[in-house]
């Protein structure tokens, strides 16, 4: 049997119990708590213009993200479904339009093979678990990158309009580099058709102005908050300052593969295979001398190499950078391998395959088996459950289909895993959300909760208590002012037996910065000496 339309849903069904457990995992102090923390500001003070972190001005990421979820916290209340569901809705969004971008291009073999390939790449999943700006991001170039695109094809204002607004929300979210990669990768596809006449049209100067329309908003609420060095900031400084490491620091600066070899864990399990596609599509337009062929396209290829260089020359480099050209790799490959579905498949894209899911399954066995051995019956019959649906519909396909259903569904329990047994785990060594669950259970007056100044916050803790918890110094404390409860660290604990403060621990939970895992962590012999604590006191008498 064919990978038809049935076979492709039944995929995504299997991927979607992973996502699902993804909206439940609770949110990570860095960046995701932090982002909720300026969405939770904005939701209790109802200043929707100003981003405010810790009480500070917030000059950096523009402020979709923000704005969405303070939405959703004002429909489903402060919780981790009303942060995350944004980013799910703009992943639907990418993995959509990466189909429809494939089918245009290729055929619709092509479409639906991209958009599964895109749904279960690794990275693309982890975007909706750790939830940053980059699933946001990546839905807006992708949907922009499909309807300028479908413009170029056949010009109709319904598709500028609505590459526009793709636009507008890509550079809502996270600046200029929203605008920057869209436009690239339709002046390269324009280039390389030779089509003069659409690439001088007049209409794109009516593309600029229907951008800024729905752009307005947040250019509005940087100069409200920062005047013009706001609008300034966001219209050229961000970006560059990110690719000069000014600001941000200089991580990875040192590593010209970083981004090599993080494609080689983030694309998985397709590395391989898209490897194999970009250097067959690559040595075609080579061969021809950058000369259009029928069926040929540069709009992925060329923008991949391009924006590739540039966030590799970048002195500021972190992993989900990569995350926008993820749909380009999905469409590469699928245009490479949707012609082969109905082939029996070859050695080596058997054997790419056999090492991608055997990697897979030897990190989830690590990290199920060893590093949070699964202990949950239901989570193991629902991995089962999956494991069998994925065998049934493996072995009714053939060839190359049948190995492209196998792979699938090994990522669908492999993530399945990791947001049903290990995320949930992992985050047990995240105090802030530990402790403010011990708030609730304590029936504590979260009003009367302050943090020791200096001593150990948690934007999971102000998250999970829907306050914006203030700070208080030993000083105050030592007059018998202040909070009646408290916290702290460790550290500050020992601050208050020394000052002589009185305090009670009414709950204590170990503390680890779970988003910068390490092999010492990892091994549960070794893991206690890397943990801090971080405790809940009453105070006074």
């Amino acid at each position: 049997m064919r990978l038809d339309s049935r076979s492709v849903l039944a995929c995504y069904l299997l991927l979607a119990v992973a996502y699902v457990g993804g909206l439940m995992v609770p949110l990570m102090n860095n960046d995701s708590a932090h982002h909720a923390g300026i969405a939770l500001h904005m939701h209790l003070s109802g200043d929707y213009l100003s981003l405010v972190t810790q009480g500070e001005n917030y000059l950096d990421k523009p402020h979709l993200l923000f704005w969405l979820a303070a939405l959703g916290f004002k429909v489903f209340g402060v919780n981790t479904f009303a942060y995350k569901l944004p980013s799910l809705l703009f992943s639907v969004l990418a993995v959509y339009s990466t189909a429809r971008l494939a089918a245009l291009l290729y055929s619709p073999a092509a479409g639906r093979l991209a958009g599964l390939v895109l749904a279960s790449a690794l990275a693309f999943v982890l975007a909706n678990n750790d939830v940053r700006m980059d699933a946001l991001l990546t839905g807006a170039i992708a949907f922009s990158i499909w309807q300028l695109a479908e413009f170029v094809a056949c010009p109709r204002w319904r598709n500028l309009a609505l590459a526009a607004l793709g636009l507008a929300l890509g550079f809502s979210t996270k600046g200029m580099i929203g605008v920057a990669m869209p436009l690239i990768a339709v002046f390269l596809h324009l280039l390389y058709r030779r089509d003069w006449q659409r690439l001088f049209d007049p209409r794109w100067l009516v593309l600029g102005v229907l951008t800024l329309l729905p752009a307005s908003p947040v250019l509005y609420a940087y100069h409200h908050q920062f005047g013009a060095d706001g609008v300034r900031f966001i219209l050229w400084s961000q970006n560059f300052e990110r690719l000069a490491g000014e600001r941000f620091g200089n991580a990875g600066a040192q590593d010209p593969l970083f981004f090599v070899h993080t494609f080689l864990w983030a694309f998985l399990p397709w590395s391989l295979l898209a490897l194999a596609a970009l250097w067959a599509h690559g040595r075609r337009v080579v061969a021809a001398r950058l000369r259009p062929q029928a069926g040929g396209e540069l709009i992925t290829l060329g923008t991949l190499v391009v924006l590739f260089a540039i966030i590799s020359a970048s002195r500021f480099k972190l992993p989900h950078y990569l995350n926008i050209l993820l749909p380009l790799f999905a469409v590469q490959l699928a245009g490479w391998l949707a012609p082969r579905l109905d082939a029996e498949a070859g050695r080596g894209l058997r054997l790419a395959q056999w090492v991608a899911a055997a990697l897979l399954v030897a990190i989830a066995l690590a990290l199920n088996g060893w590093v949070f051995p699964l202990t949950s019956p239901v989570v193991a019959l629902g991995a089962a459950a999956i494991a069998t649906a994925g065998a049934v519909l493996t072995f009714r396909r053939r060839g190359v289909a049948r190995v492209v259903v196998a792979t699938v569904a090994v990522a669908a329990v492999f993530n399945f895993l990791l947001n049903f047994n290990f995320y949930p785990r992992l985050l047990g060594y995240q105090a802030g959300n530990q402790l403010a669950a011990a708030a609730h259970e304590l029936a504590l007056p979260v009003d009367q909760i302050a943090y020791l100044d200096g001593y150990g916050r948690a934007n999971s803790f102000d998250f999970y208590t829907a306050r914006l918890t203030p700070s208080v110094p030993l000083a105050q404390l030592q007059r018998g002012e202040g909070p009646r409860y408290l916290y702290t660290s460790a550290g500050g604990r020992d601050a208050l037996t020394a000052a002589g403060v009185r305090y009670d621990v009414l709950a204590s939970n170990p503390d680890f910065r779970i988003t910068r895992l390490n092999a010492q962590f990892l091994d549960p012999a070794r893991r206690p000496k890397t943990l801090t604590e971080h405790v809940l006191l009453k105070v006074g008498e």
